[in-house]
């Protein structure tokens, strides 16, 4: 009994004064694919941040939140974190909308905020006057712009002059749509349609009809992974005749891969596994043998690439300062599965990370994704349905 009391104030004394980092993830809901690979690189980067040594001499300590791809319940289990389990610093962050209902809050108690996601433009709106707001994801326009530029070389190569597009009624899909269409018929192209639907609806027959009435070169779809298989599904049972079918999703469904619906879907990544960076290939092996398995889902490298530098920076700092560590954090300059990660000025924000440099295109083919554009990147020519 008293060996059991004495580990137990060991435990309890080994904690006191560790360095907390809440996580925000949609671990349930419509954004669970990203949210669960997310939470997968939180804990890899936790266990080789503990195993050299922790931060600021004591292992760093993780508190998990399920914001169930919600704002109504992101809004409650942000300000826990921030006022109940008093963490030093907010990690995660996926869904635009669920990012814009906690800016409030986040800006009422001045929380510190490295966060993963969340990139449509009206999120960078919500925090361009928070001086405590790192951002590595690219925002939409940095996605935007890689997709442009690919579809440019489609113009040139495929012909591929009429695009419809087909975007979902919250931030993330119709936020600057209308600058979307704008740029799209400013590069050239004719944009025949653009319909916007209701993410995980599963109604995809109306706006499959009017597409096909519009006769275009590339659909192009804007919206979340439970958007993919039912856009596919109608699409194939239309018998829609399309060059290119290419979705943004954050993520995509969990075996998509290898349903025969998925064959030469197209779509953009941050990273995928066969990417050939030495930081790349090193979180491969490393999530493979904690996990038993590998994850094509950019959300588990770009979490662990998070933790990483907040906590490098922490450590840099001496303290949990947030001045200090801000300072630290935007110094940054480190290898990552990605490219190298620094911090910078977008459009509105203080500290941004990725850019549109940082993105590739893949197709899903012979039950894979396979990397078609950057050339420097590309494993198979890219397959053209017309």
């Amino acid at each position: 009994m008293k060996k059991m009391l004495l580990t137990g104030l060991m435990l309890a004394l080994s904690g006191a004064g560790a360095v907390k980092v809440g996580v925000l993830l949609p671990l349930s809901g419509a954004g669970s694919v990203s949210g669960q690979a997310a939470r997968n690189g939180y804990l890899l980067a936790l266990d080789e941040i503990n195993r050299a040594g922790g931060v600021l001499g004591k292992p760093l300590d993780l508190e998990f939140a399920d914001d169930g791809s919600s704002p109504a319940k992101a809004v409650p289990e942000f300000v826990k974190l921030v006022t109940v389990d008093k963490v030093d610093f907010m990690a995660g962050g996926v869904s635009s909308a669920t990012s814009i209902a906690i800016s409030g809050p986040a800006k009422q108690f001045n929380t510190f905020m490295a966060w993963i996601g969340a990139a449509a433009v009206p999120v960078e709106d919500a925090f361009a006057d928070h001086k405590y707001f790192f951002h590595y994801h690219p925002w939409a326009y940095y996605n935007f712009e890689a997709i442009l530029s690919y579809f440019k070389t489609l113009k040139t190569q495929r012909k591929a002059k009429n695009i419809a597009i087909a975007y979902e009624d919250g931030p993330f899909g119709s936020a600057g749509i209308d600058s979307t269409i704008a740029a799209f018929k400013k590069a050239g192209f004719n944009v025949v349609m653009a319909e916007k639907f209701k993410s995980g609806s599963g109604n995809f027959g109306p706006l499959v009809s009017k597409a096909k009435a519009a006769k275009p070169d590339i659909l192009y779809w804007i919206g979340y992974d439970t958007d993919a298989l039912p856009l596919a599904t109608e699409v194939r049972q239309q018998d829609l005749s399309l060059g290119l079918l290419y979705g943004t999703p954050p993520s995509w469904p969990v075996g998509f891969e290898k349903n025969p619906l998925a064959d030469n879907v197209a779509g953009l990544s941050l990273w995928l596994p066969s990417s050939p960076q030495a930081e790349s290939r090193k979180f491969v092996a490393a999530y493979k043998k904690k996990f038993g398995n590998t994850t094509e889902e950019y959300f588990a490298p770009l979490a662990y690439v998070n933790l990483k530098s907040l906590s490098a920076a922490i450590n840099a700092a001496g303290s949990t300062d947030k001045d200090k560590v801000a300072a630290e954090l935007a110094k940054t300059n480190m290898p990552t599965p990605f490219g190298p990660l620094t911090f910078s000025k977008s459009l509105k924000t203080q500290y941004q990370g990725f850019k549109s440099g940082n993105w590739l295109h893949f197709q899903f083919l012979g039950d894979a994704r396979v990397p078609v554009y950057p050339i420097r990147f590309a494993q198979k020519s890219m397959v053209w349905g017309k």
